[in-house]
C-alpha cells in the first residue's frame, strides 16, 4: 500500500522505525468487519462532511490504520454518495494557524476542537493499542455538534514476534525537527532513556483572584522539551478556567527538564503532554 504524502512529510525516525508488516487474511477480515461496523453507525447520522482521524497509536503500524481508513471511506461513499471527507492536510494547516505543530494532529482532543471549524459533522477516529499478545485496533465515532461520542468498536489484530519490542516509536516532524514519542509495551520501561524528565518543576503561584474564587483543576498542554531542557511551543489542550492559562504557561516556562535521549545517546527535542495542577491546601 502506498504511503500517503502527509505521512511521508510527518514521519522520520531516530533509530526506531515504524512497522509496516504484512497483514494476514484473518486480520484483513477483522479490519473489514470493523470498517463495516463503523461505517454503518456513521451512515445512520447521514452526515455530509466526515473527518477520518488517525490517533498517535496508529504510528505503531501505520498500514493497519490506513487499511481501516480506506475501508471506512469506501463503505461510506457507497452508503452516502454525496459524502465529502475533510482532508488531513486541511486539519494540519488549521492546527498550524493556531500555533500547533503538524504532529499534534495525532491528538484526538485537539482535533475535536478544530473539527467544527473544518465543517465536519462527524469524526471517525482510528487508533492502535499495544496489547500483551497483539494489537487492538479501534474506531470511535464522535458527533461534532455537542462533542458527543456515539459509537466505539474494536478488534484484535496479530503482531509478528519480531515486533515485540517495548522501545517507543520516535516520529519526527520534519518542519520543526520535534519528535513525537509513541509508546508501546510498558511505557515506564522506556522512560529513563527516551522521555524527558522533570528536574525542577515547582507548583504554580496561585493568583490571588483565583484563590479567592477557590478555583481548582488541571490545565493541559502539548509542549516541546528542547535539547537544553527548556519548554517551548506551548500549546493548550484543555483548561478548566481561561483566566489561569497565562499563569500556567508562565509556570511551564520556568520549569527545567532533562531532555529526551535517543538510542544514539544524543538528546532530541520531544513533543510531550504536560499538566499544571491548581490545588488549594485543605
Amino acid at each position: 500500500m502506498r504511503t500517503p504524502p502527509w505521512l511521508l512529510l510527518l514521519v522520520g525516525t531516530l533509530g526506531v522505525g515504524i512497522a509496516c508488516l504484512p497483514v494476514s487474511g484473518q486480520d484483513s477480515a477483522e479490519i473489514e468487519h470493523l470498517a463495516a461496523q463503523t461505517s454503518e453507525k456513521v451512515a445512520k447520522e447521514r452526515p455530509k462532511h466526515v473527518l477520518l482521524e488517525m490517533e498517535g497509536g496508529c504510528l505503531l503500524d501505520a498500514q493497519l490504520c490506513k487499511i481501516l481508513e480506506s475501508g471506512l471511506s469506501d463503505a461510506l461513499t457507497k452508503s452516502i454518495p454525496e459524502i465529502e471527507f475533510v482532508g488531513r492536510e486541511n486539519v494540519v494547516q488549521g492546527l498550524k494557524k493556531k500555533g500547533y505543530l503538524s504532529i499534534d494532529a495525532y491528538d484526538e482532543t485537539i482535533v475535536r476542537d478544530l473539527a467544527s471549524e473544518m465543517g465536519a459533522e462527524i469524526i471517525a477516529t482510528q487508533n492502535l493499542l499495544w496489547q500483551a499478545h497483539g494489537y487492538e485496533l479501534t474506531s470511535k465515532i464522535v458527533k461534532v455538534n455537542g462533542n458527543k461520542e456515539i459509537g466505539a468498536f474494536k478488534v484484535k489484530i496479530g503482531r509478528p514476534p519480531q515486533s515485540d519490542d517495548d522501545k517507543p516509536v520516535l516520529v519526527k516532524d520534519e518542519e520543526s525537527g520535534v519528535t513525537l514519542i509513541v509508546t508501546r509495551g510498558n511505557p515506564s520501561h522506556s522512560r529513563p532513556l527516551y522521555f524527558p524528565a522533570c528536574m525542577r518543576c515547582p507548583d504554580p503561584e496561585y493568583p490571588e483572584m483565583a484563590r479567592r474564587k477557590r478555583l481548582q483543576g488541571v490545565i493541559a498542554f502539548f509542549v516541546t522539551i528542547t535539547v537544553q531542557g527548556t519548554a517551548e511551543q506551548i500549546s493548550l489542550i484543555k483548561s478548566f478556567d481561561a483566566s489561569l492559562v497565562s499563569n500556567a504557561v508562565q509556570t511551564i516556562r520556568g520549569w527545567r527538564f532533562q531532555p529526551a535521549i535517543g538510542p544514539d545517546g544524543k538528546p532530541f527535542a520531544a513533543r510531550v503532554p504536560l499538566e499544571v495542577t491548581y490545588r488549594l491546601a485543605p
